[in-house]
């Protein structure tokens, strides 16, 4: 079997993370995959890839020092001899490109995740520069979940010279699930709500905190809307202040990061994904498997729109918002796990143009 290094950064609950997983879950008995995460934190991911036969190694990450990081990147390869280095850890990526050529690996693939461009010192710009360019000299695939997050990190060589692969999930498993719904709104206690959910890391580009400040007013139209939060991460302490604030503990609940995400869905009426900046956000395509009426933010790829489900909105117009959550209304939610599978999103399809990439 070939073997496959592949540079994930982390394998706890999120959405690249997952796609990084199940790269290895699906590939028992086809490749031998290997994972390098940065730390000591051991990922909610780890022990179902460790039991499909993935080894895992834990090394310090980048930022504790680049050419220390390099230098271990040489010797792991050398080491084990690897055919495919698959790196997904953005411009950190030109450091394994650099290494990966070095030490004669055929298919090194840099994998671009996020459309994420905000404003950041002159030497953060240049150290960009620097690995843009290790990565389109040393890389032998630009790989992308959208075109802006091919833009992103691989510039205008990607419209070139690009490979997009766009993210899919397990679609039977997001199908909705009318036991599950009742199910989880009794744990809940949520069983006359409506209920409004969101799922995504608590980071600042994912903009929770614009959902929770809308609270007060959708309260308004509609007395019974509860918002649950799912997923966890450095602005959780920031959001749980503002719930105290805004005296909405009652009506708000945070649930932390949870491996039954579709449970959760189909236990929602509507979902609201208000993001300052995305890739290709894989919790929207396993929304839609859901059939669950979902309010976008405008700033989010069409890439994703791939059923009449989404409803994009300007983060300007909160009017807008409000008026569009508290009307959402699911309608022949069993319908939709087709459907996104007709439209090339399933993680079977996913999975199948990654594996060829790496060969067999």
């Amino acid at each position: 079997m070939k073997k496959i290094l592949i540079i994930a950064g982390a394998l706890y609950i999120g959405g690249a993370e997952k796609i990084c997983s199940d790269i290895g879950l699906f590939a028992k008995g086809r490749y031998d995959v290997h994972y390098l995460v940065f730390g000591d934190r051991i990922g909610e991911y780890e022990a179902e890839l460790t039991d499909a036969g993935c080894k895992i190694i834990h090394a310090l990450p980048p930022s504790d020092g680049y050419m220390a990081y390099y230098r271990f990147l040489v010797r792991l390869m050398r080491k084990e001899r690897y055919d495919v280095v698959h790196s997904h850890t953005m411009f950190n990526s030109g450091w394994a490109m650099l290494a990966a050529k070095r030490c004669g690996v055929p298919i090194c693939i840099a994998h671009s995740h996020s459309a994420l461009d905000v404003h950041m010192p002159v030497y953060k710009r240049c150290y960009e520069a620097c690995m843009r360019q290790m990565i389109l000299k040393n890389a032998t695939v630009f790989a992308a979940c959208s075109k802006k997050a091919g833009e992103r990190l691989f510039g205008e060589a990607f419209k070139t010279r690009g490979t997009l692969i766009i993210n899919g999930v397990q679609t039977s498993k997001f199908a909705y699930d009318d036991e599950a719904r009742n199910r989880m709104r009794r744990e809940l206690g949520a069983e006359d709500r409506f209920v409004i959910g969101h799922v995504g890391h608590l980071a600042e580009v994912k903009n929770q905190s614009f959902l929770i400040r809308l609270m007060p007013r959708l309260l308004e139209k509609k007395p019974n809307v509860f918002l649950i939060l799912l997923g966890d991460g450095d602005e959780r302490e920031k959001l749980e202040k503002l719930i105290d604030n805004l005296e909405l503990s009652e009506y708000v609940r945070m649930l932390g990061n949870v491996l039954n995400v579709n449970e959760y869905l189909s236990a929602m009426d509507a979902f609201a994904f208000p993001s300052l900046y995305e890739g290709l956000p894989l919790s929207i395509v396993e929304v839609q498997a859901n059939g669950l009426p979902c309010i976008i933010s405008d700033r989010v790829p069409k890439d994703v729109f791939v059923t009449d489900l989404l409803t994009p909105l300007p983060l300007e117009n909160e009017d807008a918002w409000i008026n569009e959550l508290c009307n959402a209304r699911r309608a022949d939610s069993s319908s939709y796990c087709i459907k996104v599978r007709q439209c090339g999103m399933d993680a079977q399809d996913f999975l199948e143009k990654v594996y060829s990439l790496y060969g067999t």
